[in-house]
């Protein structure tokens, strides 16, 4: 008994080696309230700045961290600019589809988002921070087409939830 006494007395004075990061209440440039218009779309996907402006509107919202209000009441607003999206087929096969013979078909594709993130504050329209932000998700390809639509704007959206958890991130830490 004395011996877990002992060692109960040691773990707290020395305590253990995790800790808790401190959560900055602002962004760069000390912003505490942001507006986040629609991404623009410098793609051919329709609507898929949307779906990178709710991921983004999401994370803020989710943190807690900041306040997400309408333009003219925010200190900085957080643009969003969806540059690149591409969809490549990484994987093949050999499939007799009978009447049309024997062809090769996508059995996996790759979709890949390239996306812009500004912060600027609303005061001076000064740019306080900017990245640009890839990344790509693979999904596997079935014969219906509906259901293919259906994977490639699956792999989109978690593209879009990644990367702007990746910018609300790092908004934080890199000031």
């Amino acid at each position: 008994m004395k011996k877990i006494g002992i060692l109960l007395t040691m773990l707290s004075l020395f305590g253990c080696g995790y800790h808790f990061a401190t959560v900055k209440d602002s962004l760069p440039g000390g912003v505490k309230s942001v507006f986040i218009p629609t991404f623009q779309n410098r793609t051919k996907e329709s609507g898929i700045e949307n779906m990178f402006t709710s991921a983004l509107r999401n994370e803020f919202i989710k943190s807690k961290a900041i306040q997400v209000l309408d333009r003219d009441q925010a200190e900085g607003e957080i643009v969003g600019k969806v540059m690149v999206l591409s969809l490549e087929a990484t994987s093949h096969q050999e499939k007799n589809l009978e009447e049309r013979g024997t062809k090769i078909l996508a059995r996996e594709y790759s979709a890949s988002v390239t996306v812009e993130v500004s912060l600027i504050r609303n005061k001076d329209q000064k740019v306080l921070w900017s990245r640009s932000l890839s990344d790509s998700r693979r999904y596997s390809s079935a014969e219906d087409l509906l259901v293919n639509e259906t994977k490639q704007r699956e792999a989109f959206d978690k593209i879009a939830v990644y990367m702007m958890e990746q910018v609300h991130d790092q908004m934080f830490e890199d000031f």
